[in-house]
């Protein structure tokens, strides 16, 4: 497999703008005098912004949209993953124990979530051409 280029320039932008968001929320998790702040800031969608800003500046508007679109799964999928880390961390009195468990919860639900989404979109949309016949 070669590597071109312009695989290599979205890697480094990807990693550049993830890595300085990612940066950012620590220190100002950090630093931040109100210690909820953190929490806040842990939870900052930097993935996502780095691959919508990509998609975008290489497809356009419409891609950064189908990125966005595709996010919300694993958005949903990351509020369960909160939810099973406050949980699971104090049910195994284990942080790791309690992240890994709650990194299986967020890829199930986003999986999850993903084939119902996918599922009621194809479901519209199949509606939709009946109609138009």
């Amino acid at each position: 497999m070669k590597i071109n280029s312009g695989f290599i320039k979205d890697f480094a932008v990807r990693f550049f703008l993830g890595g300085t968001a990612v940066v950012l929320c620590y220190v100002i998790s950090v630093y931040s005098p109100v210690k909820f702040l953190g929490g806040v800031f842990a939870a900052f969608p930097a993935v996502m912004a780095a691959a919508i800003t990509m998609a975008g500046i290489r497809d356009g508007s419409r891609e950064a949209g189908e990125v966005a679109k595709g996010a919300v799964s694993g958005m949903i999928g990351c509020t369960a993953c909160v939810f099973a880390a406050l949980y699971l961390i104090r049910v195994f009195s284990s942080w790791p124990l309690g992240l890994a468990g709650s990194i299986g919860v967020w890829l199930m639900v986003s999986v999850a979530s993903n084939l119902v989404f996918l599922g009621n979109a194809k479901k519209g949309h199949s509606e939709t051409e009946a109609e138009v016949r």
